[in-house]
Formats: C-alpha cells, sequence, structure tokens
C-alpha cells in the first residue's frame, strides 16, 4: 500500500522540465535540520558549497563517494576541501553509480552525479520518498555501505 503523495515519481530534463532536479535537491539540502546523508559518485563546485553552509549551520553532512582517485584533475581539490571542511564526514566507495541525498523527513534517489550542470542538461527519473517506513529502509540501505565502524 502506497500513501498518496508519499512516494512521487517524475521527470527531470528536457525543455519543459530542466531543473527539476536541482531545484529538489536545494529545497532538501536547506530544509534539513539533523543530518544531511548524500551518495554521489561525485560531487561539484556548486554542491560543495551548498554541503559547506548545511555544515555552517551546525549540521553534520556524511556523503559517500568514490574514490578521490576517481576524480577529475579538477574536482580533485572539490574533494579535498569537502575533506577538509569540519562536519563534512567522507566515506570512499568505488561502487557508487547513483545519486541519493536523504534526511529523516524526505529522500530523493535519481541516477547521476551531483553535478548542477550535468543534472540539467540530463534527462532522469527522479523519486522522491517522504514515507517514514520507506526512509527508514533507505537509511538502513545507506547503513550497509558504510564500514562496519560507523554502522547504527
Amino acid at each position: 500500500m502506497t500513501l498518496v503523495g508519499m512516494v512521487n515519481i517524475e521527470y527531470s530534463g528536457g525543455t519543459e522540465k530542466k531543473n527539476v532536479l536541482n531545484d529538489s535537491l536545494i529545497n532538501l539540502i536547506n530544509s534539513t535540520t539533523d543530518q544531511l546523508n548524500v551518495v554521489t559518485p561525485k560531487v561539484d563546485e556548486f554542491y560543495a558549497k551548498e554541503l559547506k553552509r548545511v555544515v555552517g549551520r551546525g549540521i553534520p553532512v556524511l556523503l559517500i563517494t568514490t574514490d578521490r582517485s576517481e576524480y577529475s584533475k579538477k574536482s580533485v581539490s572539490i574533494y579535498d576541501d569537502l575533506k577538509n571542511t569540519q562536519g563534512v564526514s567522507i566515506v570512499n566507495n568505488p561502487n557508487v553509480r547513483f545519486l541519493l541525498v536523504f534526511n529523516t523527513e524526505q529522500a530523493i534517489y535519481s541516477g547521476g552525479t551531483l553535478d548542477k550542470e550535468e543534472l540539467s542538461k540530463s534527462i532522469l527519473i527522479v523519486t522522491k520518498i517522504q514515507e517514514k517506513s520507506k526512509l527508514k529502509l533507505i537509511a538502513e540501505i545507506f547503513s550497509l555501505m558504510l564500514p562496519s565502524f560507523m554502522r547504527k
């Protein structure tokens, strides 16, 4: 049984819905009040600044991303900056191939990476979840991607 409005599937991209995913991600990031959890193959400069704003408000960010060696030369400095930002914890997982951003209230799952330009150019399926039982399941899956000493 699915509650109406608690799980929403739409698309982002094309001429009519170019920034649906970016707008949704920014709203979720800015509305986070406890902890922000992110899974993405890479982070661009725009989203790195957004994540740093979150920790600036005293909210921790847990980021699961590919190994530093997988980042382009341009993006390595972004990775290093985030790694050195107090409040941002980075866990490397070479098998990350999707985008997931969530907190205790909402989750957004899609393909792609946390790269504003890439997301605005791509046509992607976006799944938004607000149902508590599904959010709990997402948190459990997220936990499985963490090293054993970081699991709850």
